[in-house]
């Protein structure tokens, strides 16, 4: 019987920064090395420099992908520096990134500032812990100048757990539909498709049917009308890959995958 299953493996695991690879050992060895300048140059003034976001997850791609990947790294800066405004923050991590990398483009942009190191992105975000009423909790800026709570252990956490529950297919999923939505130029943010997926319910199946079923379901009420132009031709291509399984040919299923993921394999 005709399956795309293994096409699917294979171009989700070509779409992962591998361990141990010569593109994670430089990432690596840079973020300890903005560990190690942050904590040197700002001291106190900070309590922790931490990783988040899809490299954390596993789920970022490789840039050959996605031309947006990009290495988040939270700044949390201690309580004594509440006093300051966001701006403030970011002026401050701008003006480190300009004389620890004075040959790097620095630009801000929200929430965070930005560098390339040799093709690699890394975000750097300002943050504090604000303390609730029932536990503390990380802000990082808004687009208007202003604090807004996020909670990336949470969804790291809730990502983890839905990808167990799955049989560690939902973060192989993500990472192709990220490379859907580079190809088409972004319909969806890479935060929000992680979300999407992330909530899908995608336990009991495999990465074909996985696969199938986030075709069908991707919600369009968000997108512009473009956005969803973008959605309907991704279900016509679905519709043709389940069409070309049913007549049990497999290498015209493979094509369809491969137009969709914009890959050769």
């Amino acid at each position: 019987m005709a399956t795309i299953n293994y096409t699917l493996k294979i171009i989700s695991n070509d779409l992962f920064i591998k361990y141990k690879s010569k593109e994670r050992a430089y990432i690596d060895e840079k973020i300890v090395n903005f560990q190690t300048a942050l904590k040197s140059c700002f001291g106190d003034k900070i309590s922790d420099v931490l990783l988040f976001g899809s490299y954390k997850r596993d789920t970022i791609l490789p840039r050959r992908f996605d031309e947006k990947s990009d290495i988040d790294v939270l700044i949390i800066f201690n309580q004594s520096e509440k006093k300051f405004n966001t701006e403030t923050y970011r002026n401050q991590i701008k003006q480190f990134a300009k004389i620890k990398y004075p040959r790097t483009p620095v630009v801000k942009d929200h929430p965070s500032v930005v560098l390339e190191l040799q093709k690699i992105k890394f975000d750097l975000v300002p943050c504090r812990i604000y303390s609730g009423l029932l536990s503390d909790y990380y802000q990082i800026p808004d687009k208007n100048g202003y604090w807004m709570d996020t909670y990336p252990r949470e969804f790291n956490k809730k990502l983890t757990n839905v990808n167990n529950q799955s049989g560690s297919i939902v973060k192989p999923l993500i990472r192709l539909f990220k490379c859907w939505n580079a190809n088409q130029n972004y319909p969806f943010s890479s935060y929000e498709l992680e979300n999407i997926i992330a909530d899908m319910s995608l336990s009991n199946k495999n990465l074909q049917s996985g696969f199938i079923y986030i075709i069908d379901n991707l919600p369009t009420n968000s997108l512009s009308q473009l956005g969803k132009q973008k959605i309907e031709t991704l279900r016509n291509n679905g519709r043709w890959i389940k069409e070309y399984l049913n007549r049990d040919n497999q290498e015209k299923a493979k094509e369809v995958v491969c137009r969709i993921l914009g890959v050769k394999i």
